[in-house]
């Protein structure tokens, strides 16, 4: 080749998809993935869509898969049931060239900006993983305290600001980093949820940076059952629970995560009984708090809570897309 010909790079962006139970919000995100823009980054895409209902498939309602994108598609079924089953599936499943990977929900729709937005912040040093912020999309109006609370948020962030952590609900890591590692989801929070947060906590443990693209939006798509406080308790007390496993698991911090716990039991309760009065997003928060100290605790008794088992998911998907 001759030296005044520069060889072309195309970045190959492999979207890892694990989907259940939920073929209208399949399409919906596919749908937006469709209408990328991509003005001045030459990217290739596939689609990796794992399939986690072998018994109700997406397939059976949207057919084949591959005629709903303009990107390649690889869709397969996994049959083991667990969110971690179905996330090491689409990284098995991950084509050998893929230079990046990214993870999305089932129940989201993407900007127009996002796939260029999350490649331009890898620009920026030591950088190995991005993270996106995500805004609810609610279908029924939420009470006031949710919003003041920001309890579906992600971000807003700063450009290029360090994270302690990522979440497959908005996210992209280097391929190569993650094949330098031999890096997989815990199969221990496989019912659990969290293993997004364990899993890039080893990510960043292992040097190189984790950085926020400010620009890189999400929607969420929020049904009516969780703007409840029941249901948000539940997912704070697994919050916390999470990170009270995760500080078992890697033997660090552990002192300190007790001492989080306790602390965080005591300022819910300031919230609850003293600063509550008056302002039902105080109230709220404080409940929460309590319910994120008592999962902490509860994780350090060896105490583990199955947000994703079978019958919760099953309850969650009802009225769902």
């Amino acid at each position: 080749m001759s030296d005044d010909v520069t060889e072309h790079y195309q970045p190959h962006v492999a979207i890892c998809i694990a989907t259940y139970l939920r073929p209208k919000g399949l399409r919906s995100l596919i749908e937006s993935l469709n209408d990328q823009n991509l003005e001045g980054v030459d990217a290739r895409v596939t689609l990796v869509i794992v399939d986690n209902a072998p018994e109700t498939t997406a397939r059976e309602t949207l057919g084949n898969i591959q005629n709903l994108t303009r990107w390649h598609v690889i869709y397969v079924i996994e049959n083991v049931r667990g969110i971690v089953s179905a996330r090491n599936r689409a990284l098995s499943e991950v084509p050998l060239d893929a230079d990046y990977i990214a993870f999305l929900d089932d129940d989201e729709t993407v900007s127009e900006l996002w796939l260029k937005q999350m490649l331009e912040t890898f620009s920026l040093p030591d950088t190995v993983a991005v993270q996106g912020p995500v805004e609810p999309k609610y279908r029924q109006d939420p009470p006031n305290w949710i919003e003041a609370l920001n309890l579906f948020r992600m971000g807003p962030y700063t450009q290029g600001a360090r994270l302690p952590s990522a979440a497959t609900n908005n996210s992209m890591v280097k391929a190569s980093v993650v094949r330098h590692l031999g890096l997989r989801f815990d199969p221990r929070f496989n019912i659990t949820g969290g293993e997004d947060e364990e899993f890039f906590t080893r990510l960043r443990q292992a040097g190189g940076t984790i950085r926020a693209s400010s620009d890189a939006l999400v929607w969420d798509d929020v049904p009516e059952n969780r703007i409840s406080m029941r249901w948000l308790a539940r997912r704070w007390f697994r919050k916390g629970n999470t990170l009270g496993r995760i500080a078992l698991m890697h033997r660090r911090g552990v002192t300190m995560r007790a001492i989080k716990g306790f602390g965080a039991i005591g300022w819910g309760f300031l919230n609850f009984v003293c600063l509550g009065f008056g302002s039902s997003a105080r109230w709220h928060r404080g409940v929460l708090e309590i319910f994120r100290g008592t999962g902490m605790l509860a994780a350090l008794l060896r105490f583990e809570f199955a947000e994703y088992s079978a019958s919760a998911v099953q309850v969650d998907r009802v009225g769902g897309r």
